[in-house]
This record gives C-alpha cells, sequence and structure tokens, in this order.
C-alpha cells in the first residue's frame, strides 16, 4: 500500500506520536503528550506519514520568534527504521513547507548536526536551506549512540520557503554547480582508511570557500574518538569564523572521503534568488 502523508488534525493522532517518537528513538526521549497537545491547540505544525492505517513517521513544529522575527520551528522527523532511505524525509518537508505557508510562515528553522552529511545534503542541497549560524554543544552532553562522547554543536538551518532559491529545488531539483577554484580551508590525511584534520587556515578568504567534513562521521567516532573530537573542534572554530565574517554555507560538494561544505561571501538577498 502506497505511504500517504497529510496534516494531523485529531486529538486522537496527537496521542499516537508519545508512542511512535518511543520506538524510533527511545522511550526516555518521547515528549509527552499533554505537551505535544498543548503545542497542537496553540500554532503547532503536525504531519503525520501512514502506512496504510498506521503511522510510520512524524514531523512536528511550532512557531518561534528569533530578533522579534516570527518563524516556523521544524523540531522533529522521524520514520520507523524499515521507511528509512525512501525519500520520505524530504517529501514530508515539501508537505510541511506548503503548510506553514498556509499558515502564514515564510521562514522555518531547524537544526542538525553539520557532521552528519545525510542531513547535510537533505538540508542544504536537496531542500535548498541555508546556513549561517553554527551552535555550540546546543543540546549540552547526550548520552545516546550518535552523541555520545562529543559536544553537541549545531547548524542553524534557516529555509526560506518563499525564496526562488527554495521554489527552484522543488520544481527542477538542486542544480550542479563546479567550485574548481575555490580553496580548502582545512588539510586532511587518510589515517587507516578514515579522514584526519591536519591543519586549518582561518585567515583565508575569497568569494567561496570549501570547508571539507567526514563523509561518514560515524565511521569515524567508531575508529579513533580522538580524531573525531578533533573535527568537531577545528570545524567547529571555521564555521564560526567564516559566519562572523559574512559567509553563508549553500551548498555541498560531495566525494568518497569527505564532503565540502561549501561558504559564500554574498548578500542573503543574492544567495535566496
Amino acid at each position: 500500500m502506497a505511504i500517504t502523508l497529510r496534516k494531523l488534525t485529531e486529538t486522537s493522532e496527537i496521542e499516537q506520536l508519545e508512542a511512535l517518537e518511543g520506538k524510533i528513538w527511545s522511550p526516555s526521549s518521547a515528549i509527552p503528550y499533554h505537551m505535544t497537545l498543548t503545542i497542537h491547540k496553540f500554532g503547532g505544525l503536525f504531519l503525520g506519514a501512514f502506512d496504510g492505517d498506521e503511522m510510520i513517521g512524524f514531523l512536528y513544529s511550532f512557531p518561534g520568534y528569533t530578533d522579534g522575527e516570527m518563524h516556523l520551528c521544524s523540531h522533529m522527523l522521524g520514520f520507523l527504521p524499515e521507511y528509512r532511505k525512501q525519500g520520505l524525509g524530504v517529501k514530508m518537508k515539501w508537505l510541511q513547507k506548503e503548510e506553514a505557508k498556509a499558515l502564514g510562515h515564510s521562514k522555518i528553522t531547524w537544526t542538525y548536526d553539520p557532521l552528519e552529511t545525510v542531513n547535510g545534503v537533505l538540508n542544504i542541497v536537496k531542500l535548498g536551506g541555508i546556513v549561517r549560524t553554527y551552535l555550540p554543544n546546543c543540546y549540552g552532553d547526550l548520552d545516546d549512540d550518535l552523541n555520545r562522547g562529543l559536544p553537541t554543536d549545531r547548524f542553524l538551518v534557516e529555509w526560506f520557503i518563499d525564496s526562488r532559491r527554495v521554489e527552484a529545488r522543488q520544481a527542477e531539483g538542486a542544480p550542479r554547480c563546479a567550485y574548481d577554484h575555490a580553496p580548502e580551508i582545512l588539510r586532511y590525511e587518510i589515517v587507516d582508511g578514515i579522514p584526519a584534520p591536519i591543519a586549518a587556515d582561518t585567515a583565508q578568504e575569497a568569494p567561496v570557500l570549501l570547508l571539507p567534513v567526514p563523509a561518514f562521521f560515524q565511521q569515524v567516532k567508531q575508529a579513533d574518538m580522538n580524531i573525531a573530537l578533533a573535527w568537531r573542534k577545528q570545524t567547529g572554530e571555521l564555521f564560526t569564523s567564516c559566519f562572523a565574517k559574512g559567509y553563508i554555507v549553500t551548498d555541498i560538494v560531495r566525494d568518497e572521503a569527505v564532503v565540502r561544505y561549501v561558504l559564500e561571501k554574498k548578500p542573503l538577498s543574492a544567495v535566496l534568488g
């Protein structure tokens, strides 16, 4: 049976979210029903993915403010393991875009770990989000498999859903761009099959910069936690420095061992088209 995606409107549907969160992550991480119900009643946007009558994925968000500007905060997106890697995440985000616009929003924000590059490709390449804010240790110390032993540094994605950039990604897909002459601002080497950072260049400036990160960060963590910590520290310093100079993450270039974040120094209006 085909998977269907739709906005959740009934209280009984909201009630299912707590159990589903527990299955996707862990029961201890599930947000209590009384909180999700309150968010739903007062401006929250909840979406569900269904296989027949069974809810197998969800996305929820709520209104927030930054510097007096209202936007939609996209907090959590997840699917049961057997439904992952089927393109449902990007379909859910496009539905979120349309429902958010119907509610009067022009921007959606969320966070992700910049070293988790599968998420980066979805957020930056496929959806057309941009990044200009780095949040060190955003959630404090977390003792789960993905985060254990590392500061929970995060990118803040800004998704300008009325922009030409986002509309073009939805209609045409991501353009293929070449950055052959852009300098890399972090050198790395391959150590026992995994990439390890060597030296950063915080002084480098050009219209476009490339910042490499591991293509498979969880493999780096399993192989050598010290190398993983070095990636976190050096990339955090570089992203923070670049953002302070006015650079914006606009694209990602994929390779076998690393992926390269593309940082452009141009006005936001030019980036958004």
